[in-house]
C-alpha cells in the first residue's frame, strides 16, 4: 500500500455502507481509504438531526486524523458529503491535497418557501421535520439501486428543520467563499440531477484549479448506475494527471 490516503464521504439520508464499493476501488489503486458516518446518519438513535454544523466539522476533523500523516491526502465525497468536506476545508479544519466531488450539495431542489421558513421554524420547532426530496424517480437510473435504497433500514426519509437550517447556512457560506478553495479538484455532476441540480456546481466549476465534468443521461447517483464506468474512468484519468497513481 502506497503512502496515499483517502476519506470517502456519503450523502444526505444515507450512510457509509452505501459507499464501500468506492472505498474498495480506491484501495485497489493502492490508496488506503476510509469511510465514516456523518452526524445524524448511520446507526444512531435520532436520524436526520444535528444541533449545530460544528458536529460535522468535529466528526470530519477526527476522521481526517486517519490520513493526516499520509504523503498525499484525498477527499472523495458525494452530494451532502461534498458540502461537509468543502466547508471543513474553507474553515481550515482539514487540509487535503486533492478533492473529488460527486454532485456537490451547494444548492438543492427543496422549495424556496420551505428553505426560507426553516430558519425561523428551527428556533420554535427545531425537531419538526421536512420530507426527503429523494424519490424512486430521481435517485438513479438503476432499478436495483433504487429498490435497495428504499429497503435499507439505515436510509431515512426526513430531516429536522434545525438540520435543514444548518445546511442552508453552510450552503451560503460555501458559495460565498468558494473562491478560497485552492486545491486540485475534480467535480462530476449528472446533467439530469433533480435532487442537487447541476447549477449547484456553477460557481465551483469556474475555478482554475477545478476540472468539471458533466455526466450525461444521469440522475443524482452517478456512481450507482450505468454511468459508473465512465465516472470511474474519468476519476482514474484525473488521478493519473495529478500523479497520485
Amino acid at each position: 500500500m502506497s503512502n496515499f490516503g483517502a476519506l470517502v464521504l456519503h450523502g444526505l439520508f444515507e450512510h457509509k455502507g452505501r459507499h464501500q464499493d468506492n472505498v474498495a476501488w480506491l484501495q485497489k489503486l493502492g490508496i488506503e481509504a476510509f469511510s465514516f458516518n456523518l452526524p445524524g446518519h448511520g446507526e444512531v438513535e435520532e436520524k436526520g438531526h444535528i444541533e449545530s454544523w460544528e458536529e460535522n466539522l468535529t466528526t470530519i476533523t477526527s476522521a481526517y486524523e486517519k490520513i493526516a500523516k499520509k504523503d498525499k491526502k484525498i477527499i472523495f465525497a458525494h452530494s451532502y458529503g461534498s458540502l461537509v468536506a468543502v466547508s471543513a476545508i474553507l474553515r481550515n479544519r482539514i487540509e487535503p491535497d486533492y478533492l473529488i466531488l460527486s454532485a456537490p450539495h451547494f444548492d438543492d431542489n427543496y422549495p424556496k418557501f420551505v428553505k426560507n421558513m426553516s430558519g425561523g421554524l428551527s428556533k420554535v420547532f427545531p425537531k419538526l421535520r421536512a420530507p426527503s426530496p429523494v424519490t424512486k424517480g430521481n435517485l438513479s437510473t438503476d432499478k436495483e439501486t433504487v429498490e435497495t435504497y428504499f429497503n435499507d433500514p439505515l436510509v431515512f426519509r426526513s430531516l429536522t428543520f434545525k438540520f435543514g437550517s444548518e445546511i442552508n447556512t453552510e450552503q451560503r457560506f460555501v458559495n460565498e467563499n468558494i473562491q478560497n478553495l485552492k486545491i486540485p479538484t475534480l467535480v462530476l455532476h449528472g446533467s439530469g440531477d433533480k435532487i442537487v441540480p447541476i447549477k449547484a456546481s456553477g460557481k465551483i466549476s469556474q475555478l482554475e484549479n477545478v476540472k468539471f465534468i458533466k455526466v450525461d443521461n444521469s440522475k443524482h447517483e452517478i456512481l450507482n448506475q450505468d454511468t459508473r464506468t465512465f465516472v470511474l474512468s474519468e476519476i482514474h484519468h484525473w488521478l493519473r494527471e495529478q500523479k497520485v497513481i
